[in-house]
Order: structure tokens, then C-alpha cells, then sequence
């Protein structure tokens, strides 16, 4: 199905499913736009590794005694 196919039916669309349409897109960009678990947990970890840090530190990070 094109762009202008999908676009055609959404303009036939009755504005109450319009309406729930506009709802769900709404939430897939939402689910979209966030991060997976372990993405996030990168992004917060890149740079911690700082001088004096050694390896029974990190991995205490890692399993969250930290």
C-alpha cells in the first residue's frame, strides 16, 4: 500500500476512528522515540570511567550496589 493509498483511506475515515487513529499513532512514535533498557543504561554509563576506577567498581555498578 502507498502513501497516497493510506492517506485516501485516513481522509475516509469517520473522525471518531480518526480520532483513536491519531491516539495510537501518537503512542507508536512515543515507543518509538524511547530508548531500549539497555541503550539508556549506555548513554547514562559512557564517560564513567574515570582515572582510579578500577574493575571491582564498575562491575559494583553493574549489579547496582552503587
Amino acid at each position: 500500500m502507498s502513501i497516497v493509498e493510506i492517506e485516501n483511506a485516513i481522509e475516509k475515515l469517520p473522525a471518531q476512528q480518526m480520532e483513536q487513529l491519531a491516539d495510537w499513532l501518537e503512542a507508536l512514535r512515543a515507543r518509538r522515540a524511547t530508548p531500549p533498557l539497555v541503550e539508556a543504561w549506555l548513554q547514562r554509563a559512557r564517560g564513567a570511567a574515570v582515572a582510579g576506577t578500577t574493575t571491582a567498581n564498575v562491575m559494583a555498578l553493574t549489579r547496582g550496589e552503587e
